[in-house]
């Protein structure tokens, strides 16, 4: 009784911060009962960052972020600058992320970086943070897939599907525009009205559902339950395609600019356009690098297959470097390109590169663009996706959620529980939700996940000096304080509505530790056994 006692006793800080060492960590993972199928080599994971990075981000929230919005200052031309800025913050972090995966490559990426270094309530957390990271953002990639057939049927078929089958947005009203509103409408809606103070706005959920999105996840989520290296096949086919489409928009659009079509250029690149390069200042490129941010999260989906790589002390720290360096510099490249020639009122804020594409007069570069959008984007959802899935493998693994969460396919080897759960989960998030507001909560979790990440590498530098790191991020600390230092500046640019809905999900997140996850997780009975002992 007095070891039960004293366990009650113990201070709940020391509970709640109590690190799992990296050693224990790898110990852990030797399991046999919770091996993954190492497959993956550093080809296959600069195809899994290629495929994560070039999706929604370029095909869809380019344009959304040039252009702007009542909420959201235009970026303009100078959205270059914005990815610029961008690549040059994520550049940082992954340096981090390199040294820390090439010393614990295991699934779980951030989250099991903070348990080693920060505790496991701040693993929670970070966990959590990843959680929304990866399933809200697979489900605006879902969004943006929906847009892409709809606009390649309308091309190559005259097709257009009904809006209520594809419809998923929210309608914003001012508080005198609802008195007109039908109220049957109302009624039919999810009941989901909040009020917007700095406007005076409210947001009313539309009755329709996007079956496009919610069917490409559930097919999606059954090749994830196959394996990886069927996955991962399937990824490298769709990369090259969106590849060569995305290369084939920057050289028609470079030849375009600047081969004599001044007739139809007369109003942009050398007048209008690229004269008012930053229409809203330094404020709309911040805007518009915390909108766009949502297009690096892919290596961080790098990390997440460290345990299912053969050799990841060396492909993690490539897969991670090269995906980023390939993406950033076509990122630059297509926003150049789509600014140049489409007069900035005119950008299509749902397929800005399909849209510049029309407006330059090539109907069949169009089919191609849009089978590249679509071939893109199912890449980021493949990937997107095993990293989510990774994740709640990882938590459920230490006992933080259900331990049948963790359970491996005996054929497959794969955790197909965790596969279904946020396959259904995520399936139902793209049928419901707009765009625009899920890639903002996925940046809010993504810019998280990333300070975790460079503040643990810096605590690991003094807390356990001496071990091994196959990979180092050089300059000292500079880098991992340079990345902390970035992602809370680009955080200052996002909306407080954002705030506000991701405000709320961390509440949903700390109810579920301390009613579950903190009295049944593997650290804290082991440290009741210590006691009681």
């Amino acid at each position: 009784m007095s070891g039960i006692a004293s366990v009650k006793q113990r201070s709940l800080l020391s509970r709640l911060f109590r690190t799992k060492n990296l050693d224990k960590i790898l110990a852990d993972n030797a399991n046999q009962e919770h091996q993954l199928k190492k497959t993956l080599s550093a080809f296959d994971l600069i195809i899994f960052g290629v495929g994560a990075m070039i999706g929604a981000g370029i095909f869809a929230l380019t344009g959304a972020a040039a252009v702007g919005s009542p909420d959201h200052a235009a970026a303009g031309p100078a959205l270059t600058i914005s990815f610029v800025l961008t690549g040059v913050i994520c550049s940082f972090c992954a340096l981090c992320y390199s040294e820390f995966s090439a010393m614990a490559p295991i699934s779980g990426s951030a989250y099991t970086y903070a348990f080693s270094t920060m505790g496991e309530f701040v693993a929670w957390i970070i966990g959590w943070a990843l959680v929304l990271e990866y399933a809200v953002g697979n489900m605006a990639v879902a969004v943006s897939w929906t847009g892409s057939i709809k606009e390649f049927l309308a091309m190559a078929f005259h097709v257009h599907l009904p809006s209520w089958l594809v419809s998923n947005t929210i309608d914003t009203v001012s508080r005198e525009g609802l008195k007109t509103v039908d109220m049957s409408i109302v009624l039919k809606a999810i009941p989901f009205v909040i009020p917007f103070t700095t406007e005076e706005k409210i947001l009313l959920v539309q009755s329709a559902f996007n079956l496009p999105a919610f069917f490409i996840v559930l097919a999606v989520t059954a090749l994830l339950l196959v394996g990886v290296s069927e996955s991962a096949r399937t990824a490298a086919v769709m990369v090259f395609v969106k590849t060569f489409v995305v290369l084939l928009f920057i050289v028609i659009g470079a030849l375009f600019l600047f081969g004599g079509h001044m007739d139809v250029l007369q109003h942009n690149w050398f007048a209008d356009g690229w004269k008012t390069f930053a229409p809203n200042g330094f404020n709309g490129i911040i805007t518009g690098a915390s909108t766009i941010f949502f297009a690096y999260i892919g290596f961080d989906a790098v990390s997440t297959a460290a345990e299912e790589t053969k050799n990841p002390q060396r492909d993690i720290p490539i897969g991670i470097m090269g995906s980023l360096a390939i993406c950033t510099l076509l990122y630059i490249l297509v926003t150049a390109v789509i600014t140049g020639i489409v007069p900035l009122h005119e950008i299509n804020k749902e397929a800005a590169v399909v849209g510049a594409m029309k407006y330059m007069g090539y109907p069949w570069a169009s089919w191609l663009v849009s089978i590249g959008a679509i071939a893109g984007l199912s890449s980021v959802l493949l990937v997107l996706q095993m990293g989510g899935t990774r994740i709640f493998y990882a938590i459920a693994r230490d006992g933080l959620l259900p331990a049948a969460l963790a359970k491996i396919h005996p054929k497959f080897q794969t955790p197909h529980v965790c596969t279904l759960l946020v396959g259904a989960f995520v399936a139902i998030g793209g049928g419901l939700l707009p765009i625009n507001l899920l890639a903002e909560m996925c940046n809010i979790g993504t810019l998280g996940a990333f300070m975790i990440v460079c503040i643990g590498v810096a605590i690991l530098r003094f807390t356990d000096a001496n071990r091994h790191r196959p990979f180092k991020a050089p300059l000292g600390l500079t880098f991992p304080i340079l990345g902390t230092l970035g992602c809370l500046y680009v955080m200052t640019g996002l909306p407080l509505f954002t705030w506000v809905v991701t405000g709320a999900w961390f509440l949903l997140g700390m109810a579920l530790y301390f009613g579950y996850g903190f009295w049944n997780s593997n650290l804290n009975k082991e440290l009741d056994g210590e006691v009681l002992s």
